[in-house]
């Protein structure tokens, strides 16, 4: 059993850079952004809609060196939602992309079967909008269960003005939500979520 947090539920996923531009600088960052998700109710019905939602300046600290970093005009921020259906007996969950509907707000959700696990993972893309990098999504549950989802880190391979690559990582958390861990405990009461998780994670049960 202790390995088997290792499997379960959502695995964030590795967004692989590609690279930029020879000749360039390195210039990497490491920011720390926040995202809600809302209304953060336990309990929805099929049809409904929530909301993962994000906003973060494009000035931010870097948590290496503690600089503040006009990261503007990002050639791209994306990132990752996870969701699995926590079915009894059931481990590490069921993929269920599939079970939700989604739509654009602001940014874009999308979803890549050139990736691992598809049917897992969704694609997010920030938008930069008067300062800020946002993104705002709706997710339709069509099927009845329980889910778990899981918010993953971003990246940025770089900025369209710039003469550097000035790569940049950021970890996302949730942040005014409440996650509702009861539900990971009543499924998998002999494993706690892991603590790179538990930041990351929200629970839901649709009827």
């Amino acid at each position: 059993m202790k390995n088997l947090i290792a499997y379960i539920g959502l695995m964030l996923v590795v967004i692989t850079n590609s690279g930029c531009p020879k000749p360039c600088i390195e210039a990497n960052y490491s920011f720390a952004v926040e995202s809600q998700i809302i209304p953060d109710m336990d309990s929805v019905h099929v049809g409904d809609s929530i909301f993962l939602n994000s906003s973060f300046p494009v000035k931010l600290t870097d948590q290496i060196t503690g600089k503040v970093v006009d990261y503007n005009n990002s050639s791209d921020i994306a990132s990752t939602l996870g969701i699995v259906k926590l079915v009894d007996g059931t481990y590490p969950g069921i993929d269920a992309v599939d079970e939700f509907n989604y739509a654009s707000i602001i940014g874009v959700v999308f979803n890549d079967n050139g990736v691992p696990s598809p049917n897992k993972v969704q694609q997010l893309k920030y938008k930069e909008v008067n300062g800020y990098y946002k993104i705002k999504i709706a997710i339709i549950p069509k099927q009845k269960g329980t889910y778990y989802f899981g918010v993953g880190n971003g990246l940025s391979n770089g900025r369209g003005n710039s003469k550097s690559c000035e790569k940049a990582g950021f970890i996302i958390t949730l942040s005014n939500t409440n996650q509702h861990f009861n539900y990971f405990n009543s499924w998998n009461a002999n494993v706690p979520i892991s603590p790179f998780e538990k930041p990351k994670a929200y629970f839901m049960k649709v009827y």
